[in-house]
């Protein structure tokens, strides 16, 4: 067994409830401007560390797309509106918001510092998504490279640009593999439907953020791909039995901590019978204690998952589910709502310790866990690249020369009928595009891959849709195909929207046009209508995939993606009716 570190050992000597409770808290920051309750929430609740979400200016409710009902009110009355975009920063404006947070926990009585977790795990999953930063495709595009190096290579890019702007906890690798190809929570955030390749490409993952120096969290433990639901809505119950648990859900896992390469690990909001049949797995010391840590040896920090999320929020309510967490074996649990919540979730948990359902000894085991793995990653002090400018960083020729690398390798033609692709310059074609999630940065943008067409051909229009078709959209579309030789339309799917796959199939059969789908999935239950002659798929939405993707359509540059999964996806155009 590793000695103990003396040095966070006399931290937690010295350590008072409220704070010892506050290193535990991840809580959040939406946006890009520093508002005073974020302050507080280091002065006042010695939070541990921030989860950011750069892109909005408010964490919003849960709002089911199915349904468009509220599954989860967690707005917070300061006047500003949901997904209002957030003011877009430089990488250096945004450096300068984090270290002044971070300066401010280091100026409390013990000089704990924040770690700053976020979301990178490629395409429209990428909280930080602005300032030229590289993005790279989702998982599951870095698979279709046939590269496992270049996982590697890219996890190590993610970090190096990440920790200059002062990121230093990252929410991936996704571990769960994709055995049900309806899953529209997971579906190419995993790196394949195959447990072993999962388990190959993220231990090149997690080997990337340990030499970027970036703490890397596996996820969703024991693994929520096998599930057509989604966790912010819905209780996922991945009903399989154990030994196929052991033999695909567990087997990344098993395999990363055999080797060593996981600091942490977050907890599904998903329900596992063969484990824990009456719990969600978030809250369930059957899974974490007696899986996790016992049977399979995990020694790492142990976090949850959002906890404002519908799956866990409904059924245990946020503070007390949060408290359950902790006290099924959980380290950190994850808060983003930025309300009243935070106060309840802080007397949930002390009311926890009085009551000895989290006995003193096992809350200091949980801090220790937590400080020492912040310490082991430098978090106590600034490396000695922190003056850096992050623009030097993000501009570095390598980092740039490896995105265009990796969406070459990484997208693909999943099908084609003869006499379509390549698209000729002079053919009218129109281009129906959505609207991405709401970036606005001269890099990343609505109409990229019109403007990246453009490059190749002049006799190019343009058509925007929101990213789910609303009634006018579909009126404006089915108006305008007429006009174009070629109709090239975007299928994009992202969780929390509705696919619109079902209305371009529609549209397919009512026109005599060639159509091009070009989608950021190969799963046709999810994204590609069925009855698609030609498709591209880009493996995310991203600058580089999009550009990649354009000089694909106009035969200026060759594809080289090979499909990654075998389950559910895109059929051969010879398999068509």
């Amino acid at each position: 067994m590793k000695s103990k570190n003396t040095f966070v050992c006399g931290l937690i000597r010295r350590m008072t409830l409220d704070q010892k409770i506050g290193a535990l808290l991840t809580l959040g920051f939406a946006g890009t401007v520093a508002r005073p309750h974020i302050y507080e929430f280091i002065e006042k609740y010695h939070c541990g560390g921030l989860r950011l979400s750069c892109d909005m200016r408010a964490f919003g409710s849960y709002v089911d797309p199915k349904s468009n009902k509220t599954v989860v009110s967690v707005e917070r009355s300061t006047g500003v509106k949901y997904k209002s975009a957030a003011p877009v920063p430089t990488a250096s404006q945004y450096k300068a918001v984090l270290d002044d947070l971070q300066a401010a926990a280091r100026r409390r009585p013990l000089g704990l510092p924040l770690h700053f977790s976020y979301d990178q795990e490629g395409g429209s999953s990428a909280d930080f998504c602005f300032g030229g930063v590289n993005i790279f495709p989702k998982p599951m595009g870095l698979t279709a490279t046939g590269d496992p190096h270049l996982a590697y290579e890219v996890a190590q890019a993610v970090a190096r640009q990440s920790r200059a702007v002062g990121f230093n906890w990252v929410h991936s690798p996704v571990l769960d593999v994709c055995s049900e190809p309806k899953n529209p929570e997971i579906y190419t955030r995993s790196y394949s439907d195959d447990a072993e390749v999962v388990a190959q490409y993220a231990a090149e993952s997690c080997r990337g953020f340990r030499d970027g120096r970036m703490i890397a969290t596996g996820k969703h433990f024991p693994g929520r791909g096998h599930s057509d639901v989604d966790a912010h809505f819905q209780v996922p119950v991945i009903d399989v039995d154990r030994q196929t648990l052991l033999e695909r859900e567990l087997l990344p896992y098993k395999e990363l901590i055999r080797l060593g390469l996981l600091p942490s690990v977050m907890i599904a909001h998903s329900i596992f019978p063969a484990i824990d049949p009456d719990n969600i797995a978030t809250v369930s010391r059957k899974v974490i204690t007696g899986l996790l840590r016992e049977e399979l040896g995990f020694e790492g920090v142990i976090t949850t998952d959002s906890m404002t999320m519908g799956a866990i929020a409904t059924r245990y309510g946020v503070a007390n589910a949060c408290a359950l967490a902790l006290e099924a074996g959980a380290d950190l649990v994850l808060m983003k709502a930025e309300n009243e919540l935070v106060g309840q979730t802080v007397e949930a948990i002390r009311s926890f310790v009085e009551q000895g359902r989290i006995s003193g000894e096992e809350l200091d085991r949980k801090v220790y866990r937590v400080l020492n793995l912040k310490y082991e990653y430098g978090l106590f002090y600034d490396a000695e690249d922190h003056n850096i400018a992050p623009e030097t960083v993000l501009n570095d020729p390598a980092i740039r020369t490896l995105a265009k690398t990796v969406a070459r390798r990484s997208v693909l033609v999943a099908r084609s009928r003869e006499g379509v692709l390549p698209l000729s310059a002079d053919r009218k074609v129109l281009v129906i595009e959505q609207k991405v999630k709401e970036y606005n940065d001269a890099a990343w943008h609505s109409g990229i891959l019109y403007e990246d067409c453009l490059r190749y051909s002049t006799r190019v229009e343009y058509l925007e849709t929101a990213y789910t078709y609303d009634e006018q959209d579909k009126q404006r579309i089915m108006a305008a195909v007429d006009g174009a030789d070629v109709i090239v339309a975007t299928s994009y799917f992202l969780r929390g929207t509705l696919s619109n796959r079902d209305f371009l199939a529609e549209m397919i059969g009512k026109t005599n046009k060639k159509v091009i789908i070009v989608s950021n999935t190969p799963f046709e239950e999810i994204s590609v209508p069925y009855n698609a002659e030609n498709v591209v798929v880009t493996f995310a939405t991203s600058p580089e995939n999009i550009a990649v993707t354009a000089g694909v359509l106009y035969g200026r540059i060759t594809p080289e993606g090979r499909m990654p999964v075998a389950n559910g996806c895109v059929r051969a155009a010879e398999e068509l009716v």
